[in-house]
């Protein structure tokens, strides 16, 4: 589950952290194709190109914006949890990225470890 602080949109300034975990969340749902060059925390053609495509495809208003709490972030939270597969017992969750992993609790997953 992702939780962004700030509105991601081409018009509006955005927040590192957040772009890096819709690009990640993204990328995960199959909308976001990562570059060679890796997730940076700035906003891409791509990342845009990314959102639109999960607004379409989920029939949401396919304006390239996801605001917190909105419901492009909800449908793609909603979409990341339908897709994880059955495992007894709680998931374990990166706490920077929210990203499912196998880790214990309060370990970071293989990305943002390896950011720090």
């Amino acid at each position: 589950m992702i939780k962004i602080q700030k509105t991601i949109g081409e018009e509006y300034i955005v927040e590192p952290k957040d772009v890096e975990k819709v690009k990640r969340a993204l990328n995960r749902a199959g909308h976001y194709e990562v570059p060679d060059y890796g997730i940076t925390p700035y906003p891409d053609r791509k990342l845009f190109e990314g959102i639109r495509s999960f607004q379409k495809d989920h029939r949401l208003r396919v304006d390239g914006v996801m605001k917190p709490d909105g419901e492009t972030v909800t449908a793609l939270n909603a979409k990341l949890s339908y897709d994880l597969p059955f495992v007894k017992g709680p998931t374990l969750r990166c706490p920077e990225c929210g990203a499912p992993h196998g880790g214990s609790k309060g370990d970071l997953c293989p990305d943002c470890h390896i950011k720090q």
